[in-house]
C-alpha cells in the first residue's frame, strides 16, 4: 500500500473515530424544522432481529416497498444502492450473474466454479453456480447484501459477502396485492400474491404469481428477428403451520419456467484473432466493427434457452425457553436446455447444444441462546449435497484441427460436491457498552469430478481423441479449514455504533470443467481471505440524518483465477486456474440519508476500492505490476432523491437515482499480439469505461373502498447509457461480448387489500 493510500485510509478512519469521540455533543443537537425522522431500518443478518445500526457488520438494506419503487427487479438492481457491488448478467449462463462484493468474486460460467457470493433466499443457498443468480426479485420483504466473509453467520460458506433474500410469511388475515406493469419493447409484467388462513389460528397459505415478458431489445442482423426477449413463469405457494406459540413450521415451493432469449453476442475479435485474420472463415477475415451497433447482433445460429426449476424448502422454528432453534432443508432441481452461437458472426462457426440436470439437497441446523443479558451465542450445522450433469454437442470447425467436415465434438461432464460446516459465534456484553464477538468456523468439502469427450462425424465415425484433449479426465479431492472471527463494538450513546473486525474466509478448491484433458482439469487449490474492518454507524439530529462509514483491508492468499489460453504445441483451446499467490483490496465505504425537509429525503453511497495483486507468477513471470484484479472499479457513486407528499386523499411519491461506476477491467488473459514483456494482459478491449445510469419512478396512491390503488410511470438508464459489458476473447480463435439494456420506461397500475 502506497503512503498516499495509507494516507487516505487513515485520514477516513480518523474522522471514523473522532465522530464516535464526539458522539454524545452531536447528538444533543436539535433539528428544528427538518421534518419527520428517518424509518428505522431492520435486519436479521445475524439471526436475530435488530436495528441496522446497531448492527456490527457492513451491510445495505432494501425493504420490498423500496424495491418496488425503485422498479428493481432482479439482484442486479441492488448495484444502485449499494457500495463496491458490481454485478454483470453473464450471457452464457441460464439467468446467470458475475457477482463481485469488495472485488471479490467469480469471473467465470462453468458449474465446477463455486460463486465467491452466495444468495440465500429465506435460508436456502440458491444455485451452486453463477447460474441462476440474476434472481428475480418478486414478492420479497427485505434484501440484505452483507460484505465480507459470512461464514461464521450463515451455513453458506461466503468468502465475498452475501445477498440474503427474506420473503414474507403467510399471514392469517386475508389479504393480498396485484400489480401490471407495460413498457416500451413489448414489456408486460403481472404480478401478486394472496394470503389468508385455511384453519385460522392453525394454517396458513400464501401463493405469489409472477409472469414477465418482453420483446427483447436487440434485433438480428441475419434474419431481422427480435433477440434478447424475456418469458419467464414464477409460481411460488406457501403453507405456514402454527400448532402453538413456540411452534412455527413453513412449506414453500417454487416453480421457476424460463423460455427466454439468450446468447446475445457480438464479434470482438482483432488482429490477433484467427477469426480477424480469415483463417476460420476461409477468405472471409470478421473483424470486430469499431461503430458497431449495439442493438444489432450478427448471428447466424437461431438460439433458444429452455430451463425449469423445482425449488422446496421446509423450515422449522421452535422457541424452547431462552434458546430459538431453527432446522432448514432445501431441495432444488434444475433442468436446462440450450443451443448457443458463441462466435458473434453470421457464418457456422462455433454454436453448442448444451442440456444440464442438477440437484441439489440442503440442511440446517441452528440455534440462538441468550444465555443472560450480556451473553448470547449462536451456532449451526450445515450439509449440502450437488450433483450435475453437463452435456455439450459442439459444431466447429474441426477440420482446421485434421478432421473431417462437419464433425461434432461430444462432451460429458459430472461433479458431485459433499459440503460441511460447523460453526459458532458468541456475543458477550464486557460493559453497557462495550461489546465483544469471538466466532469461527470449520468447513470441509469433497469434490468428486470426471470429463469425457470424443468427436462425431455426420454420417458416421467416432474419433475419441484429438490433440489436446483426452477422451476422459477424472479427479476427486477434499479440502478441508477453520477459519476465525473477531470482533469489538463500542456504543457511546444510542444511536451511534463504531466497531472493528477481523475475519477469515475460505473457499475450497476444485476442479476445472472447462478443461479437457488431464492436465487442465486440474484440481487447483483453495483460497482464503483476511479482512480487517473498522466501522462506524450513527444518527444525529433527532435521527433525520444517518452516516454510516467502514474501511477494510482484504489481504487474498492463493486466488483462483480463470484463464482461457491456447496449447501453444497442439492448438487446442484450453481454460486453466491459477492461483495468485496474493492479492490485496483496500477501500472505503459510505452511505448517508438525509430528512432535510418535510417528506423530502436525501441519500447516497460512496465506495472506494483500491485493487492490486502483490505476487503473481504466471509462465514464470511475475505479472504482479502488469495486471489489475477483474470487476473492481476504484470509485462508485450513488444519489437518490425522494419526495413525498399528500395532495387531498392522494399521496404522490418521487424518486431520482443516479449511479456512476469508475472505469474498470472485465477480462484478464495470456496476450496474443506478440509484445512484452508480461505473458499476462489487462486486454484493452475488457476495459469497462466509466459510466453512468440514471432511474426515476413517480407514483400516486389513494384508495378506493378500503382497497389501496397505486399508479406509477418509471424509466431505467433514461440517458440510454449503450457499452459493451462483457469481453470473452476463446485463445486466439475469435472474441465475443455482450451489450448492457438500454433506455426502459413503462406504467405500473397495483392494488393492495
Amino acid at each position: 500500500m502506497s503512503i498516499r493510500h495509507r494516507s487516505v485510509l487513515a485520514s477516513v478512519l480518523g474522522f471514523t473515530s473522532l465522530l464516535a469521540l464526539s458522539a454524545p455533543a452531536m447528538g444533543q443537537q436539535a433539528a428544528a424544522g427538518s421534518g419527520d425522522t428517518l424509518d428505522t431500518i431492520v435486519v436479521t443478518a445475524r439471526r436475530t432481529t435488530e436495528n441496522l445500526q446497531s448492527v456490527p457488520i457492513a451491510v445495505t438494506v432494501v425493504s420490498g416497498e423500496e424495491l418496488a419503487k425503485r422498479q428493481i427487479l432482479d439482484v442486479k438492481g441492488l448495484e444502485m444502492v449499494t457500495p463496491n457491488l458490481v454485478i454483470t448478467p453473464n450471457a452464457v449462463s441460464a439467468n446467470g450473474a458475475n457477482i463481485f462484493i469488495r472485488g471479490i468474486g467469480t469471473a467465470d460460467f462453468d458449474r465446477t466454479f463455486n460463486p465467491a457470493v452466495q444468495i440465500v433466499l429465506d435460508g436456502v443457498i440458491f444455485g451452486s453456480s453463477v447460474a441462476g443468480q440474476l434472481l428475480n426479485l418478486v414478492d420479497v420483504e427485505r434484501v440484505e447484501v452483507l460484505r465480507g466473509p459470512q461464514g461464521t453467520l450463515f451455513g453458506a460458506n461466503a468468502i465475498g459477502g452475501v445477498i440474503n433474500i427474506t420473503r414474507p410469511k403467510a399471514k392469517d388475515e386475508f389479504g393480498g396485492n396485484a400489480q401490471v406493469t407495460v413498457g416500451n419493447y413489448g414489456e408486460f409484467n403481472v404480478r401478486g400474491s394472496l394470503t389468508g388462513p385455511i384453519v385460522p389460528g392453525k394454517i396458513d397459505a400464501r401463493i405469489s404469481v409472477n409472469r414477465v415478458s418482453n420483446d427483447g431489445q436487440f434485433i438480428n442482423q441475419f434474419n431481422g428477428k427480435k433477440r434478447g426477449f424475456v418469458d419467464l413463469w414464477l409460481v411460488s405457494p406457501q403453507l405456514r403451520f402454527t400448532p402453538s406459540d413456540d411452534v412455527e413450521v413453513i412449506l414453500a415451493y417454487d416453480y421457476l419456467k424460463n423460455d427466454s432469449d439468450w446468447g446475445v453476442l457480438f464479434n470482438r475479435s482483432g488482429p490477433n484473432e484467427l477469426m480477424c485474420q480469415g483463417v476460420l472463415i476461409t477468405d472471409v477475415p470478421r473483424c470486430a466493427n469499431p461503430n458497431q451497433d449495439l442493438r444489432r447482433p450478427n448471428q447466424d445460429t437461431p438460439t433458444f434457452l429452455n430451463t425449469t426449476t423445482h425449488m422446496v424448502s421446509l423450515t422449522t422454528n421452535i422457541k424452547a425457553g431462552d434458546v430459538d432453534i431453527t432446522a432448514i432443508t432445501g431441495f432444488n432441481l434444475f433442468k436446462e436446455e440450450k443451443l448457443t452461437d458463441f462466435d458473434g458472426v453470421p457464418f457456422p462457426t462455433f454454436a453448442s447444444a448444451q442440456p444440464v440436470n442438477e440437484r441439489q439437497f440442503m440442511q440446517e441446523f441452528r440455534a440462538n441462546w441468550k444465555v443472560n443479558d450480556r451473553l448470547t451465542i449462536l451456532g449451526g450445522l450445515f450439509g449440502q449435497y450437488v450433483n450435475y450433469k453437463d452435456g455439450a454437442n459442439s459444431l466447429f470447425v474441426f477440420e482446421l484441427l485434421g478432421f473431417p467436415e462437419d464433425t461434432v465434438e461430444v462432451v460429458d461432464r459430472q461433479q458431485s460436491t459433499y459440503s460441511f460446516g460447523a460453526y459458532l459465534s458468541g456475543n458477550y456484553m464486557l460493559t453497557d457498552q462495550l461489546r465483544l464477538n469471538l466466532g469461527g468456523r470449520y468447513t470441509y468439502e469433497f469434490k468428486d469430478f470426471i470429463y469425457r469427450n470424443g468427436f462425431n462425424t455426420v454420417g458416421g465415425g467416432y474419433y475419441p481423441d484429438a490433440p489436446g484433449f483426452n477422451n476422459e479426465a477424472a479427479g476427486s479431492q477434499g479440502w478441508s479449514q477453520f477459519t476465525p472471527r473477531v470482533a469489538l463494538d463500542y456504543s457511546p450513546r444510542e444511536g451511534v455504533l463504531t466497531y472493528v473486525s477481523w475475519s477469515q474466509g475460505f473457499k475450497s478448491g476444485g476442479f476445472n470443467g472447462r478443461g479437457n484433458s488431464t492436465e487442465t482439469i486440474g484440481p487447483y487449490d483453495p483460497e482464503k481471505v483476511n479482512t480487517y474492518e473498522l466501522g462506524l454507524k450513527s444518527e444525529w439530529l433527532d435521527r433525520t440524518l444517518r452516516f454510516n462509514v467502514a474501511g477494510f483491508l482484504t489481504d487474498y492468499t492463493d486466488k483462483q483465477e480463470e484463464i482461457i489460453r491456447r496449447n501453444v504445441e497442439t492448438g487446442a483451446t484450453i481454460t486453466t486456474v491459477t492461483n495468485a499467490s496474493s492479492v490485496r483490496y483496500w477501500g472505503v465505504e459510505m452511505d448517508v440519508a438525509a430528512k432535510v425537509a418535510k417528506g423530502l429525503t436525501l441519500s447516497g453511497t460512496a465506495g472506494y476500492l483500491n485493487a492490486r495483486y502483490r505476487n503473481f507468477v504466471y509462465d514464470g513471470f511475475d505479472v504482479s505490476k502488469t495486471v489489475r484484479p477483474r470487476n473492481s472499479p476504484e470509485w462508485q457513486f450513488s444519489g437518490t432523491v425522494q419526495y413525498e407528499t399528500q395532495i387531498g386523499d392522494v399521496g404522490i411519491d418521487t424518486l431520482v437515482t443516479y449511479r456512476w461506476t469508475d472505469t474498470y477491467f472485465f477480462h484478464m488473459g495470456p496476450r496474443f499480439d506478440g509484445g512484452g514483456p508480461s505473458p499476462l494482459i489487462n486486454e484493452p478491449r475488457g476495459r469497462i469505461a466509466a459510466y453512468g445510469l440514471l432511474d426515476a419512478q413517480i407514483g400516486a396512491t389513494f384508495e378506493l373502498d378500503g382497497t389501496q390503488i397505486r399508479a406509477s410511470v418509471y424509466g431505467r438508464n433514461l440517458t440510454d447509457e449503450r457499452f459493451y459489458q462483457t469481453f470473452a476473447p476463446v485463445a486466439n480463435l475469435w472474441a465475443n461480448g455482450s451489450a448492457n439494456l438500454g433506455r426502459t420506461y413503462g406504467v405500473r397500475l397495483g392494488v393492495n387489500f
